[in-house]
């Protein structure tokens, strides 16, 4: 597991460590996902903590900090997947992944896979949001990676895509929740603004 501490450099409004050598990777690819209801700032606010993947993604139940400093590079996070439960249950999928660059200008984040059990060697991931027509947004996952032994590159793009098609609707929801809760509360402000006008005892 990855211990280095956070010492990256600056680079375009955010800190990267310095990258490894350049590779032509076996598997490269990107899923996307649209969210029509949210801005690109909507999303990355909510998605950009590096420790809250388990509060979007559908099928991470726990991520937690395992060394560093929390959106820096070289920080090292603990993913635990969900599980079936019941008795015979598969132990759940877990990885230590660790930061490698982190651009909130630029909405994205690196990071790599280290440890893990599910059969993953080197695995390189980039997490964006960019904006997408209109006022919404697109999540995009990108991937390079070795082949992953007895899985085909087509189920791991399709895993990848349920989870991230996962995101974007908990999202969207969180969007559309709160600005339904920001228009109630402005009404309700409203009423009481008007109640104190006509009121007798003013």
């Amino acid at each position: 597991m990855a211990t280095e501490s956070a010492t990256g450099a600056a680079l375009g409004g955010g800190m990267a460590l310095p990258p490894p050598q350049s590779k032509a990777w076996e598997w490269e690819g990107r899923v996307v996902s649209a969210v029509p209801a949210a801005t690109a700032d909507e999303a990355w606010a909510l998605l950009s903590d590096f420790l809250a993947f388990h509060r979007w993604h559908p099928r991470v139940a726990a991520c937690r900090l395992a060394a560093g400093t929390p959106r820096s590079p070289g920080c090292v996070r603990y993913c635990e997947g969900t599980t079936d439960g019941g008795d015979g249950a598969a132990p759940p999928d877990w990885a230590h992944e660790t930061l490698l660059e982190y651009d909130p200008a630029a909405r994205f984040f690196r990071y790599e896979m280290n440890d893990n059990n599910m059969g993953f060697g080197a695995f390189f991931a980039t997490f964006r949001v960019v904006p997408g027509s209109g006022e919404g947004c697109e999540l995009r996952w990108e991937f390079e990676c070795e082949p992953l032994r007895g899985t085909p590159r087509e189920a791991l793009e399709a895993r990848l895509q349920a989870g991230l098609d996962g995101m974007a609707a908990r999202v969207r929801d969180h969007v559309l929740a709160a600005r339904a809760g920001a228009v109630a509360a402005g009404g309700l402000e409203a009423a009481d603004e008007f109640k104190l006008g006509n009121s007798i005892a003013v």
